[in-house]
């Protein structure tokens, strides 16, 4: 029961890392954006979540949430996987 709460935890992490690199694109892309670009955005993240921390990564050389989203699905998965084995 633990391990699985950790693992949406770290899933959390991950999502959280994705929103923050996706309002820096969100910024650059649209400096006076109102809440129809944060609506739009918001749906792009979520499904696209893994993908954009890569964007400032490769652009700007700002690797810190592309690490964290990586390294958070990452545990995730783990802890997911001992889940299933412990009772």
């Amino acid at each position: 029961m633990i391990y699985n709460f950790l693992s949406y935890m770290f899933y959390f992490f991950a999502v959280i890392a994705g929103y923050y690199a996706s309002y820096g694109v969100l910024i650059q892309v649209f400096p006076e954006y109102g809440f129809f670009h944060i609506l739009i955005g918001s749906v792009v993240t979520l499904m696209f979540f893994p993908i954009i921390p890569l964007y400032p990564a490769f652009t700007f050389g700002d690797w810190t949430p592309a690490v964290i989203c990586y390294v958070s699905i990452l545990i995730g998965v783990i802890l997911s996987k001992q889940s299933k084995k412990s009772p």
